[in-house]
Formats: C-alpha cells, structure tokens, sequence
C-alpha cells in the first residue's frame, strides 16, 4: 500500500509538471511554429495515438495474469506467460510497421483536400519517424506491463516524470534552432522508444524476469485472447471519443479548427490523467481482492473511497476552470482560442461522473465482464463518429463536442452506473451518497467565489489568477469542513494535527 501512496504522490507531481510544461511550452511552440504548423504537429500526433490500438490489450492481460500468477507464486507458468506476450508484441511490432507503410503512401488520398503539397511532404516524413519508432516500442511494450504488475509504480512514475520534464526541453532547443513540426515529432518517437528500453533493462537486471517459449495451458491462452480482445474493442472506442473528432476536423476544417480542439484535448487530458493517476494503481489490488470471499466488501469501500478522492481532486480543477478558464485561456493561447473554454465545459460535465468511476473498470477487468461495456461503448462510439461528421459541417467544433458529450451521458453514466449495481455488486447509492455531500460543498464554493469576482471585478493577470485559485481552494476547504465533516471528524483531525505538532518540538529542541 506505501507503493501505490507514494507512486499516487509521483503521478500528481507528474501532473502539475505536464500541467506547467503545457503552460509555459505550448503558447511557445505555437507562436514558433506558427497556428497552421502546429496543427499539423497536432494532427500527426492523434494519428500516433491510433497505433496504439495495436496493443488489442494485451498490456491490460500482462497486468492482470500476472499479478494474478504472482499470488498463485508458480514461476514456470509466469514464464511461460511473459514469452507468450513477448512473443506476440514481436509480431505486433511487424504489423506496425505493415500499416506504416501503407499509411504512408495513401497520405496524399488521405490529407490531400486540406493540406498543401508542402504539409503532405512532411505529414510522409512524420510517419516514416513514427513507424520506426513503434517497430521498436511494441516488443518493449512487455516489459512495462510487467513492471505494473509487479507493482514497480514508483519507478514507473518516476521515468515518466522524467520524460515530462527532458522531453519539451529538447524540443525548446530545437526550436529556438528554426526546427519544424517533423523535428518535434522525431523527438517524441525518440524518447517514447528511449524510456520504454529503460524499463527493459530494469525488468531484465533488477527483476530477473525469465521467458519460457512454450505454451503448455492452452486454455488459459485461449482466456487470456478473449478478455485482450474486449479491452481492446475498449482502446478503439477511447480513441474514437477522444482522437477521432480532432482527425475529422483536420481533414474536413483544416489544421486551425484542429489546432484549437487539440488545445481543448489537453485540458480535457490533464482532468482524466487527474482521475487514473489512483485507479490505474489498484488493477493488481482487485485482481487479487476478486479472489478473496470478503473481497466485494473491500471493493466496495475502495470504490467509494477513491471516488471520492477523485471528485475532490477534479472538482477542484473543474470548478477552477468553470471561474477561470477563459482568462485562463486568454493569457495562455490568446484571444483567438476562447472557442476552446466551451468545449472542454460541454465535454467535461458528463466526463467527471466516469473518471470519478473509474476504479470500477479496474473491477470490470479484474473479474474478466469488461464485454457488456466495451459492446456498449462500441455501439455508442460508432454512433458518435457517425453524427460527428454532419456536426462538424454545419456546426464546426462545438457541434462535434456536444456529440461526443452526448455519448459520454449515455453510455458512461447513466447505462453503466446501472450495470454496476446490477452486475457487479457495487454500492452505486451508497457511492453517489458521498458524492453528493461533496457536491453541495463545492457549488456552494463555487457560487460563492463567482458572487466574489462579480463584485469586485478584478483584473486578471497571471499573479491574480494563482491568487483567486488559492482563494477558491480554501473556501472549499472551510466549506467542507462546515458542511460534510461532522464535529466528531473535526475533533479527530484538530487531535491528529495538535500530536503532530507538539511531535516536532522536542526533535527540534534536541537538535539545538
């Protein structure tokens, strides 16, 4: 448990930097490259993300069999199962690089009615930087994934955190040299297949991770590539919900409609990252907790417990966004970006009630029923994809944010939270019950301060901004304490702080 605490503690240090980094960096890399270049940087990097789906998730197999395999202790079929997908992301790799091949020379079908002649030269050497550099990640994509079940989170977030910072550096450096949008991207592909070679050596030197090239339990095979195929069909719906639009943009708008919806993708980016960066940590817990008789009762009260975590993490951020975000966003992209404020609002409402979910679909892959939502959610995406493209004519990118928000309501939210009471089990009043206390807390907060900023109408710079959301999250700590904390959990935590304190006095006396 200190493991997941103190990689949880990394993932949000590794938010704020890529939160920062966006800040200072993005509004750089824009003004140098230009809105239409960075569109294209844009574009080309939704299209990396598409490879992804080649996963077929796998990556998810690795984590739950073997941590799985783990508590069994039986080394020989651990062995057996790390050659296995070994095996398998040696042949993905190759059918990375079939696809790159293809893709490259149907650019000019693809992209030739919105870019000019100039852009499809580089968009080609662009795929030529990804394909080699997929070729080499997928085999490697191994070795993390058993990183993760070994539960290694620590070092995991670590060289992540890592990559956030030396990542826009190099690019900085670059960039100040005159270099393109090509150039970032043969960056990107660079440290993606760096860091994931890292993680390699660690599993190879410090972990002793051995492989057996025989497969004696084909039946559990056979499992495994059906529960990898549902989480699969999953990926592909995450990135129709969340890539797709930005794609179809470029393609029927051009590269500044898709330039302004990537902007508002990273916003909505850093709110999800906010919500996995706990449930991602407790796939290994719940696949051994679904084993155990008392197992549900546990899970139940993690559901609970990390969701409201999460809804006091992201209704934070939310609220600030709602009071700030279009100065904000004025003093980050300019003027010119405001469209972005509306998006990620209409996305966002109904996106905060899944991400504060989200360790139910840790659950969901634990107990292997992740078919009836990825089914769901297949059906729900194809239908977004469908209604976005007439969105898109004829009401540009707030008519495809509404469809996708559309989706999100109704297969993430009200559908599931009934398969959850239903099907698993979960404590779905109870959960929503907590919820709810929080909920009054920040609106009340949040009227509050917009009450406050009518009044006295201050001018905001960047200096002002930090302040007002300092402000914010101190009223919604004293609101919290009035509202949702009773007296008998004030007096304990005044106690746990007052032991804290007198604690300190008599190192400090000591030392001097």
């Amino acid at each position: 448990m200190n493991e997941i605490k103190t990689a949880a503690i990394f993932s949000y240090v590794t938010i704020f930097c890529t939160f920062v980094v966006s800040i200072a960096f993005t509004p750089f890399m824009i003004r140098m490259l230009g809105q239409e270049e960075y569109g294209l940087y844009a574009i080309m990097m939704v299209v990396i993300g598409y490879f992804s789906i080649l996963d077929l998730g796998f990556g998810n197999a690795i984590v739950r069999y073997i941590s799985r395999n783990r508590a069994l202790g039986d080394k020989n079929s651990e062995a057996e199962l790390n050659g296995f997908f070994l095996k398998l992301y040696i042949l993905i790799g190759l059918i990375a690089i079939a696809i790159g091949v293809i893709l490259y020379s149907q650019v000019d079908n693809i992209f030739g009615s919105s870019l000019s002649d100039h852009q499809i030269e580089k968009v080609k050497m662009m795929v030529i930087f990804m394909t080699i550099s997929l070729a080499v990640q997928f085999p490697l994509c191994v070795f993390y994934s058993i990183l993760q079940a070994y539960e290694r989170f620590i070092f995991i977030k670590i060289v992540s955190l890592i990559q956030v910072i030396i990542q826009p550096i190099t690019m900085l450096i670059f960039l100040l040299h005159g270099a393109d949008s090509v150039t970032m991207i043969g960056i990107v592909a660079v440290y993606n297949a760096l860091f994931i070679l890292i993680d390699a050596l660690i599993c190879i030197k410090i972990l002793n991770v051995q492989f057996t090239f025989k497969n004696s339990n084909k039946s559990l095979l056979k499992e495994i590539c059906l529960y990898a195929f549902f989480i699969s069909i999953t990926v592909i719906v995450d990135k129709i919900y969340w890539q797709t639009d930005q794609l179809l943009l470029g393609i029927l708008k051009g590269t500044v409609d898709g330039a302004t919806y990537a902007i508002a993708m990273q916003i909505v980016m850093i709110f999800m990252s906010l919500a996995l960066a706990i449930s991602n940590l407790y796939l290994p817990k719940i696949s051994i907790l679904v084993t155990q008789e008392d197992g549900l009762m546990q899970i139940n009260h993690l559901f609970k417990k990390v969701g409201s975590i999460q809804f006091l993490i992201i209704g934070y951020v939310f609220g600030g966004f709602i009071l700030f975000g279009k100065d904000f966003i004025t003093l980050w992209v300019g003027k010119e970006f405001q469209q972005v404020y509306y998006i990620v609002l209409i996305i966002m409402v109904p996106f905060t009630v899944d991400l504060i979910q989200n360790l139910g679909l840790s659950v969901l892959k634990a107990k292997n029923l992740v078919r009836f939502r990825t089914i769901l959610l297949l059906c729900i995406a194809l239908l977004n994809f469908v209604l976005s493209i007439p969105a898109i004519k004829y009401f540009g990118l707030l008519g495809t944010a509404s469809i996708t928000a559309f989706s999100l309501l109704v297969g993430n939210v009200v559908i599931m939270n009934v398969y959850y009471h239903k099907k698993l089990k979960l404590d779905i009043k109870g959960f929503w019950r907590n919820i709810s206390k929080l909920m009054v807390a920040f609106f009340f907060s949040t009227i509050t301060m917009k009450l406050l900023l009518f009044i006295f109408n201050p001018n905001i710079t960047w200096v002002s901004l930090i302040s007002y959301i300092i402000l914010y999250g101190i009223l919604i700590f004293l609101t919290l304490m009035v509202l949702v904390i009773n007296a008998q959990q004030r007096k304990t935590l005044i106690h746990v702080a007052k032991s804290k304190f007198t604690n300190l006095i008599p190192r400090k006396v000591e030392q001097e």
